[in-house]
């Protein structure tokens, strides 16, 4: 993702406007310096001009006139820091040398890494969330799975591959004491055939499982062989739903 932003001269996820689609800004948490995107703003600080909640399919989505009318203005910028006021409110940088070729259409010509946005990033949150590791609440988390209960999983996990084929993918390491170990393919076997098993009924509340499913589902369906038609579509509305109950769910 970091390297997609520097090929369209973007600031990407540190910025103002991290999404290179859409532009629905970033927040921040008091005394805090990291970025959060989340659509529900109740708990931040609110933006001026910026409504205090967001639905993900009705998202302001970026076109490719307007990027290139806004790299223009950073270009033609009577100063550096009248450029950089431009580039801080929009998230765009200045121009790029993509621009040169007529057939690439901004932004959609750049899209998401699946690999990293999911298995790398949403996977290991999860985990961790569950873990209690990255808890954002009380310690009364219903989210979180004791951890002797945790750790009895793991064992399985870890002792799982002793049976599972090769055919299905690497071995997944210990949850708890190896998850430095983990790599993209490991996160995917994990969410996409064992976490729904190996979780049932672990849960105080069924729907933290059934949200898990819902991930694990929609992960499957976009690494089928064929799609058919309405896929897209689907896949959008299953995702945007996820996530709404995601924040929810967690925070």
């Amino acid at each position: 993702m970091p390297a997609v932003a520097k090929l369209m001269n973007f600031k990407g996820h540190n910025g103002f406007k991290p999404c290179r689609f859409c532009e629905i800004p970033a927040v921040r948490a008091e005394n805090n310096r990291v970025n959060c995107i989340p659509l529900d703003r109740a708990a931040f600080p609110p933006l001026r001009g910026y409504p205090s909640s967001f639905l993900p399919d009705s998202l302001t989505f970026r076109t490719h006139e307007q990027l290139r009318h806004t790299a223009e203005r950073i270009v033609n910028a009577e100063s550096d820091r009248a450029a950089e006021d431009i580039a801080k409110d929009s998230g765009v940088k200045g121009d790029s040398i993509w621009r040169i070729f007529g057939s690439i259409v901004w932004p959609w010509a750049f899209p998401l890494d699946f690999m990293h946005l999911l298995f790398e990033n949403v996977a290991p949150l999860l985990l961790g969330l569950w873990a209690g590791e990255n808890r954002h609440g009380s310690e009364e988390d219903d989210f979180i799975i004791p951890y002797a209960t945790l750790s009895a999983i793991a064992e399985q996990v870890a002792e799982s591959g002793n049976t599972i084929p090769s055919t299905f993918g690497r071995r997944v390491p210990h949850l708890l004491n190896k998850r430095h170990e983990f790599i993209a393919e490991t996160w995917m076997l994990w969410i996409q055939q064992l976490a729904p098993v190996v979780l049932s009924g672990r849960f105080t509340k069924d729907a933290h499982y059934t949200h898990l499913v819902d991930l694990s589902r929609c992960v499957n369906d976009c690494l089928d062989f064929g799609y058919r038609a309405g896929f897209a579509e689907k896949v959008r509305r299953t995702l945007a739903r996820w996530v709404t109950k995601y924040e929810h769910l967690y925070f």
